[in-house]
């Protein structure tokens, strides 16, 4: 896999720089929530990026096998960071929060592992409009969440308790949208490999010329 750097290419490197500076902000114990606040606006910043760098790949045809393979884990890292940090925060149930990240990560590790077993066999799954709209549910929930650790450090009004709520319940949702993500991808994988076998089965097998 050859490396390119280019516009999008470096929008994806980005989001994998920011990861490691937003943990360092949120977890730091900086006053007034500071810290807080400008972690939450690192991963708005980072999550405008992966909008921004495959609608400019497409749109001046810069993708790259580098941008297409570094852009999932870019993803990855920056979201499932972003969840760890709020949800261990003390704002749910701790068996719940583990819950949610495992559905989540073995989710993914899962559907990584079939669209390898599937592009083996040559055979491509398209991504499902549950999983874009679960990445979408996820981002929100985490922004919400963070939005809601900063503000509980400077204020003490019962109303920021409905950000944490609507935050949770953002949360709730995008993990249910995984789990159906992850059983249309795993239906279409199966459905997808079993015609492709069907195909070769019944493909005429050549003779040799005698």
């Amino acid at each position: 896999m050859k490396f390119k750097m280019n516009v999008p290419n470096a929008l994806t490197m980005v989001r994998i720089f920011c990861t490691p500076i937003m943990v360092l902000l949120f977890l730091l114990p900086i006053p007034n929530g500071v810290g807080k606040f400008v972690a939450l606006g690192i991963y708005i910043l980072a999550c405008f990026t992966d909008l921004l760098d495959g609608k400019i790949a497409r749109k001046y045809n810069l993708i790259t096998d580098f941008g297409k393979f570094m852009d999932q884990i870019a993803d990855k890292f920056i979201t499932t960071t972003a969840m760890i940090l709020v949800l261990f925060e003390g704002i749910v149930w701790k068996w719940l929060a583990v819950l949610m990240l495992l559905i989540v990560v073995l989710r993914d590790i899962l559907i990584s592992g079939i669209r390898m077993v599937a592009a083996n066999k040559n055979f491509v799954i398209a991504a499902d409009i549950y999983g874009k709209i679960k990445s979408l549910f996820l981002d929100v929930a985490s922004m919400v969440l963070m939005l809601y650790v900063g503000l509980s450090v400077v204020c003490t009004c019962e109303g920021i308790e409905y950000v944490k709520y609507a935050g949770l319940a953002l949360m709730i949702v995008g993990v249910a949208l995984s789990v159906m993500s992850c059983v249309n991808y795993s239906v279409k994988a199966v459905k997808g490999l079993t015609e492709s076998q069907k195909v070769v089965e019944e493909s005429p097998v050549e003779e040799d010329d005698e």
